[in-house]
């Protein structure tokens, strides 16, 4: 997998909005903490023209996006927000530039399918903070320290507390994945999930606990979870229950779905829909290790 060159104070940072709309104000501050950071920023033409519940029409998020993924003055694309949208124009952004020469892609939840398609054409991309992380930044936001950090070249290196439900073990893969939901809706086309070799990284917001459990049950009877060599579970952040309850929460329903295999489980691994969203390279090549002490997570 290629991971695109190292940025240098200087360089531009292009935000487009592929998905849902966004305040354009949380746009300006975050601009404002990203020059103070050393870097300049390019903002996509259409990133303030709003359709219905999207930044754009269709046709204008995939132009922004392709302009940055073509345009060689940019040096790394940082996606204002998710939402819901991305998946209606994946299919018609072309690769040629951006493969000849790459540039990190940045951003989750909504994101994920960028981050599949990338995967698919051989770039490793960073799932991880998106513009609203930077209104509130200080000395102490982690999150966005590691991620300049990653794109100045240093190497994922986490090492987090043990949880009851983890699973013991040591793994080496490429690390994939993102939000369960979207990575269920990619399920059966050509940015579907290749899991030989691969740690599975999972996460998700404001999804009922059965369709949790569907999700789940489709990777395992598709024999997703089977081929995978590890599985890193995020946060799984406002789930929803039906008036009669679900009777399991989501540790239980994800730990039921891989216990019978003998690799590596790691929960509560702080990235997803949360305050502090660490960082992480997908397609990087990756060790996990699972013991009482506490969970590693260290690009290799």
């Amino acid at each position: 997998m290629i991971h695109p060159p190292s940025l240098q104070k200087g360089d531009t940072i292009g935000i487009v909005a592929p998905a849902g709309r966004i305040d354009f104000t949380i746009i300006e501050q975050a601009c404002l903490r990203i020059k103070q950071m050393g870097y300049k920023t390019k903002l996509g033409k259409y990133l303030n023209k709003h359709y219905h519940n999207f930044s754009a029409t269709d046709e204008n998020r995939k132009d922004d996006l392709q302009s940055m993924m073509d345009d060689h003055t940019v040096n790394a694309i940082l996606c204002a927000r998710g939402g819901y949208g991305t998946l209606r124009f994946v299919d018609d952004l072309n690769f040629d530039q951006i493969t000849e020469k790459p540039k990190w892609l940045i951003g989750f939840s909504d994101i994920t399918v960028l981050h599949a398609a990338f995967q698919k054409h051989g770039l490793a991309s960073i799932h991880g903070p998106m513009c609203k992380s930077f209104l509130n930044y200080t000395e102490s936001s982690a999150d966005i320290d590691i991620l300049f950090a990653f794109l100045e070249g240093q190497k994922p290196q986490y090492i987090i507390n043990p949880y009851t439900k983890n699973q013991k073990g040591h793994t080496k893969g490429i690390l994939t994945g993102g939000n369960l939901s979207l990575l269920y809706a990619l399920r059966g086309t050509k940015y579907d999930l290749k899991p030989e070799g691969k740690i599975l990284f999972i996460e998700d917001l404001s999804e009922y606990l059965y369709h949790l459990d569907r999700i789940m049950l489709n990777l395992k009877i598709g024999g997703i979870l089977e081929k995978i060599s590890g599985l890193v579970v995020g946060q799984f952040t406002e789930m929803k229950d039906n008036k009669t309850p679900f009777g399991e929460n989501i540790d239980e329903i994800i730990l039921k779905s891989v216990q019978e295999y003998n690799y590596p489980v790691a929960f509560n691994f702080p990235s997803g829909h949360i305050e502090t969203n660490y960082p992480l390279i997908l397609g990087d090549n990756t060790e996990l290790t699972v013991d009482s002490n506490q969970v590693s997570l260290l690009s290799v």
